[in-house]
């Protein structure tokens, strides 16, 4: 993948998600956040094979503060993580990176049951159930603009438009296979800070 085929920051993927404590007057009241382990599971992953991932953790930041980074970074993938609590976040998000020309990957627990709704409000690639080692295939055929259909584990429309769900990628066996979460890519005494501050 160095074939001078990436963008001008050096970036193969950006990994976010859709929690911004900073503007959820219920999770304020409540205080207690936890990192984004999901994301920190793929970006360690996948550094672990040569690739350059940017994490960009919202827990702590704004909306805004978010599409300024978008709009400075210009990643070309932008891989969001989603669950029930924050889909309408997600969705923003999605809408702006489409709306400023980056390609969208979601995934997360909310994503398999709405695969579908999410491509139509413009991601480009649904992927479901595990994602360390669909992102291993997934990344690159996507710098290379390779067929995703050979790719089991995703949902994405062809070229007519039409959905198409690849072959259900079976579970990881060997769990000690996956790097530990790259939490060095995120600011941790912030959490810790948090904690201590509301719950001692």
């Amino acid at each position: 993948w160095n074939t001078g085929r990436r963008n001008r920051h050096s970036m193969d993927l950006l990994l976010t998600h859709g929690y911004f404590l900073r503007e959820d007057e219920a999770e304020q009241a409540i205080m207690r956040p936890y990192p984004p382990l999901g994301i920190l599971y793929i970006s360690s992953h996948l550094k672990a094979q040569g690739y350059e991932i940017e994490v960009y953790d919202t827990t702590f930041r704004l909306k805004r503060e978010f599409r300024q980074f978008i709009d400075t970074m210009r990643p070309s993938i932008v891989g969001i993580y989603v669950n029930l609590m924050t889909k309408l976040n997600a969705l923003e998000q999605i809408a702006y990176c489409k709306q400023k020309g980056h390609r969208v990957i979601v995934g997360g627990p909310d994503v398999p049951q709405y695969a579908d709704e999410y491509l139509r409000f413009g991601a480009d690639i649904a992927v479901i159930g595990e994602g360390e080692a669909t992102m291993s295939e997934l990344l690159p055929a996507m710098i290379s603009g390779s067929r995703l259909n050979r790719v089991a584990g995703i949902v994405f429309r062809d070229e007519s438009g039409s959905i198409v769900r690849t072959e259900p990628r079976p579970l990881i066996q060997d769990l000690d296979s996956i790097p530990q979460p790259d939490r060095e890519a995120i600011n941790m005494e912030d959490y810790i800070g948090m904690w201590r501050k509301h719950h001692g």
